[in-house]
């Protein structure tokens, strides 16, 4: 799933809130339920534990050991052990037959796949007609890299070089993962043959912070500086028959 991109932070990086934050967005633009779910991308399975109860059978995949075996050290001796199958497995090679699965989920993932156009056609294979893929993904005109800023060797906070994404070149060259606008990602998934459902834009979960610019922050999501969030939420959906 990665080579030249980064494999991301694990996703208990993001807080509580910014888990919560775009889980409640995925379920806000297509409910969360059906017989299969495939998480891509699942790493410690944080989200596909929450969403593994609207399904009845849950696949997640990674390619990082590591992760899977926290994953399923987590759900062992759970009601989800039998239920959910975790597999080593690149996006870009789905081991699973085309038209099986309902819906297909991918948290903070898509940025760092370096056969992004592959990957997303094997999601499509795979979706059942009418089935949708959620995923969310940096947002370019958010003025910060979200991973961090790539000195040579050295990673450095995104505050020394503000503004980075909105300069791609150079964002190319100091970041091991790709930011989207939304026309950019709209593009790619009518590429692979899905149909745009929903963009939203999610702010800063500021999850240690104080309630108040939790506040301010939530409140820009229904404003038009809602553009400039940090990450983006998209649901796209596979043509029926």
């Amino acid at each position: 799933m990665t080579g030249d991109y980064g494999l991301g932070a694990p996703s208990s990086s993001f807080g509580e809130r910014g888990v919560a934050k775009r889980i409640e967005t995925v379920r806000r633009q297509l409910p969360v339920r059906g017989d299969r779910l495939l998480d891509v991308g699942c790493g410690d399975g944080t989200y596909t534990v929450e969403l593994a109860g609207g399904y009845v059978r849950v696949d997640a995949v990674d390619v990082e050991p590591g992760r899977l075996e926290s994953f399923s050290d987590r759900i062992a001796g759970t009601e989800l052990e039998d239920r959910v199958g975790v597999h080593k497995m690149s996006v870009d090679s789905l081991a699973f037959d085309a038209n099986t699965f309902d819906r297909v989920t991918a948290f903070e993932v898509v940025e760092h796949l370096d056969h992004l156009e592959e990957g997303l056609s094997e999601i499509r294979r795979v979706l059942k007609p009418g089935g949708a893929l959620s995923l969310t993904t940096p947002n370019r005109w958010f003025p910060f890299e979200t991973h961090g800023v790539l000195w040579g060797a050295r990673r450095r906070s995104a505050l020394t070089a503000p503004f980075l994404p909105w300069v791609r070149p150079l964002h190319d060259r100091m970041s091991d993962a790709r930011a989207f606008t939304t026309q950019e990602m709209g593009g790619l998934l009518r590429g692979a043959g899905l149909r745009v459902r929903a963009i939203d834009y999610l702010m800063p979960p500021f999850d240690r912070r104080p309630r108040a610019l939790q506040h301010v922050s939530d409140g820009l999501e229904g404003t038009p500086l809602r553009v400039f969030g940090m990450a983006m939420a998209v649901t796209a959906v596979k043509p029926g028959l």
